[in-house]
C-alpha cells in the first residue's frame, strides 16, 4: 500500500541499483502537486554483485520481489546507471560547425574516453553560454558501456518493467537535491561501494571523480582497528561520529583515519576546479548512506570553511508531516531514486 490511495493517477518509479542493495521510490502527480507515494529499499541482500554479475535473473527477481514488497503497481521506471561506469567531460569544439557537430564530438571523444567508441553509447549537450552562436562552444559529453545497458534493458524486461530512461546517478542527484539552484556545488555521494564526486554548475557537472571509499570501507576500518564486529562498528560510527568530548578521544581518532582519503579528495578537486575554471565552490551537498556519519557535514564545513549541508531530496515531494522524522533519516540513501521518479514526473 502506498501513502496516498489512488487508481487512475500518474505514477512514476525510480529504482536505485546498487551492488547488493535495491532502492525504490515511488512518486504521484495531480496536476502541478507531486506527492510520495511510496518508498522502500532492500540492503545487504545476500548473494548479490548486482554490479559486476551478469546474472540478470537474480537482479531481475530481486526488484521483483521490492516491488511486489512495497505493494507497488506502476509497471514502468527509471534506473541510474553507476557514475563510476559512465565517462563523462567537458570539451571544447573549435571551428563549431553545426551541420558537422556529431562528426567533431566523435573525433573529441576519442580524446578523452579510453575505450573502443564502438563499445559505447555517447550522448551529449551544449552547455549554455553567452556566446553560443559563435565558432567555440562547450560540450557536456557521456559515454556509457553498451554491454551494460544492453544488461539493464534485459533486467528490466525480465522483471516485466518499461525501462522508460537509464540516466548516470550525478544527474537523478541534481534534480532531487539542486532543482534550480545555478550556484556551484559539490556533491558527494558516500555509496555502498564507492563515494563519487561531482562539482555542479547550472546543473551541468563539470568535474566528476569517483574513490573506492565508502561507508562500509569506513565501518571495516573502524571494525579491524577497534577489534569489535562489523555491526558495532557500524553503530559506534553513528553514535560518536566526530564527537570531541576528552573522554572519547580514540574514536575520532579512528573516523578521522577512514575519512582521511575522502577529505583529500574533497581538497583535491577543489583546488583542481579552482585551477581550471578560477571559480570556487560555494557548497557541499552530502548524500548517500555514508554521509550520516555523526557530525560529518560540521566537520567538513571547520576544515574547508565553506558551507556544508546533507541534501533534502524531499524537497520538492508533499508528504504527511507525521512521517517527515522517517524521510529526514532515509532521505540521503534514497537521493538517487528520488531523482529517477522526479525525472518522469518533472517532464509530465
Amino acid at each position: 500500500m502506498g501513502i496516498f490511495s489512488s487508481s487512475n493517477d500518474n505514477h512514476f518509479l525510480g529504482i536505485d541499483i546498487g551492488n547488493s542493495s535495491l532502492k525504490m521510490v515511488e512518486l504521484l502527480k495531480r496536476g502541478k502537486k507531486i506527492s510520495l507515494s511510496n518508498y522502500g529499499f532492500s540492503e545487504n541482500i545476500e548473494g548479490a554483485d548486482f554490479t559486476y554479475s551478469d546474472d540478470v535473473s537474480f537482479l531481475a527477481k530481486s526488484i521483483v520481489k521490492l516491488k511486489n514488497d512495497l505493494g507497488i503497481k506502476t509497471t514502468r521506471a527509471n534506473a541510474s546507471l553507476p557514475s563510476w561506469s559512465v565517462f563523462s567531460s567537458v570539451i571544447n569544439l573549435y571551428n563549431f560547425d553545426k551541420k558537422k557537430i556529431n562528426e567533431q564530438i566523435v573525433e573529441e571523444a576519442k580524446k578523452v574516453i579510453p575505450l573502443p567508441l564502438e563499445e559505447m553509447v555517447l550522448d551529449w549537450k551544449i552547455i549554455p553560454s553567452k556566446n553560443n552562436g559563435g565558432s567555440n562552444v562547450k560540450v557536456f559529453l557521456t559515454g556509457s558501456p553498451k554491454k551494460l545497458i544492453k544488461k539493464y534493458i534485459d533486467v528490466f524486461k525480465e522483471a516485466k518493467i518499461t525501462l522508460a530512461n537509464l540516466e548516470t546517478e550525478t544527474f537523478s542527484l541534481i534534480r532531487s537535491l539542486l532543482g534550480n539552484d545555478s550556484s556551484t556545488v559539490m556533491i558527494i555521494e558516500m555509496g555502498e561501494n564507492s563515494t563519487d564526486f561531482s562539482i555542479v554548475k547550472e546543473s551541468i557537472p563539470f568535474l566528476n571523480r569517483s574513490i573506492n571509499i565508502s561507508g562500509k570501507t569506513i565501518t571495516n576500518e573502524i571494525s579491524s582497528k577497534m577489534g569489535i564486529d562489523p555491526v558495532q562498528a557500524e553503530q559506534f560510527k553513528f553514535d560518536l561520529g566526530m564527537f570531541k568530548d576528552e573522554k572519547k578521544k580514540e574514536m575520532p581518532k579512528v573516523i578521522l583515519d577512514a575519512i582521511g582519503p575522502v577529505v583529500n579528495e574533497i581538497k583535491y578537486m577543489i583546488d583542481l576546479f579552482y585551477n581550471s575554471n578560477n571559480n570556487g565552490i560555494e557548497k557541499i551537498v552530502l548524500s548517500g548512506g555514508g554521509c550520516l556519519l555523526y557530525n560529518f557535514a560540521e566537520y567538513l564545513e571547520e576544515i574547508l570553511n565553506i558551507r556544508v549541508v546533507i541534501g533534502n531530496p524531499w524537497f520538492k515531494v508533499s508528504y504527511p508531516p507525521e512521517i517527515e522524522p522517517v524521510l529526514s533519516e532515509v532521505g540521503p540513501k534514497l537521493s538517487v531514486a528520488v531523482g529517477l521518479a522526479l525525472r518522469g514526473a518533472d517532464k509530465n
